[in-house]
């Protein structure tokens, strides 16, 4: 993997991890936008699996992983547009860079909050021309998702300290057992993440409503490529059946070309219970395009 330092922003810089095949391949480039809580990390097993055929982007978003420290010092610029602008930005900046690491076109991977990130990105025609499909793994709605106030406070502080944070993940986000080894990694991830990530999408990140780039007048606003939802049946966070109302029916009736996929036997984080599963997805996906 070879690391890079990207500024995005006048007080934000992405640090972000690339990796190209070791021959020439014919497949689209994979950019991997990690849950609330996570980092690059979260998809180090997944990654691991495609990196000798497909290149790849992960970066740490906007106070995550090695960004945590890096974002700005305003609560309020923690919103998923920021987080969208962000990764607009990487891209252009790694094209300037090698514009052949996207030769064969892109592919976002949204994971969780991520895929309302992705969904922006997509939906409001960032990466008109550039962009081939989205996978969308446990995603949140590109709408407004709102919480009772008792849960939404809850989840504020779900990463105060490692023993709340290891407390979401067994019995709220991870629906399958997992070795002791990425739990460690992942409740490293969540109680790292800067004070105004943790709090920004139980506060209002995921209140931020977007759909209306779906249904905006513009032909080009609106979503009409190849998408695939992955959700896992013993998911919590976002269920299937939630995920088909408010994520599915959305992207279809905006004129996406959706297929679900239900996992059995995983929670919500796909990329860490079922890598190999999700593999065989973005695999079968690819070849679609």
């Amino acid at each position: 993997m070879q690391s890079h330092t990207i500024p995005t922003a006048p007080d934000t810089t992405l640090h972000v991890l690339t990796s190209t095949p070791p021959t020439p391949t014919s497949t689209p480039t994979l950019l991997f936008v990690h849950f609330w809580g996570g980092s690059p990390r979260t998809f180090s097993a997944l990654a691991a699996r495609l990196s000798s055929d497909f290149p790849l982007i992960l970066p740490a978003l906007r106070g995550w992983g090695a960004s945590a420290s890096t974002g700005p010092a305003d609560s309020a610029l923690y919103k998923i547009a920021d987080s969208a602008d962000d990764l607009a930005a990487v891209i252009a900046h790694l094209r300037r860079e090698d514009a052949a690491l996207f030769q064969h076109g892109l592919v976002l991977l949204g994971h969780s909050m991520g895929a309302k990130i992705a969904q922006l990105l997509a939906a409001r025609g960032d990466l008109s021309g550039l962009l081939k499909g989205l996978v969308l793994v446990g995603p949140a709605p590109l709408g407004r998702l709102e919480l009772p106030a008792e849960m939404r406070s809850q989840q504020i502080t779900a990463y105060a300290s490692r023993e709340s944070a290891e407390g979401a993940l067994r019995h709220v986000l991870l629906g399958s057992d997992v070795g002791a080894d990425e739990v460690r990694l992942l409740v490293d991830d969540c109680v790292s993440g800067g004070a105004h990530a943790k709090a920004a999408w139980p506060q209002y990140g995921m209140q931020e409503d977007y759909e209306g780039f779906l249904t905006a007048p513009a032909q080009d606003s609106k979503l009409t490529i190849p998408v695939a939802v992955v959700v896992g049946a013993l998911d919590k966070v976002e269920t299937p059946e939630k995920v088909e109302e408010r994520v599915v029916r959305v992207l279809k009736t905006a004129g996406a070309a959706v297929t679900l996929t239900v996992l059995d036997g995983v929670g919500h984080l796909v990329p860490v219970e079922a890598p190999g599963r999700l593999e065989e997805v973005i695999r079968s996906f690819s070849a679609t395009l």
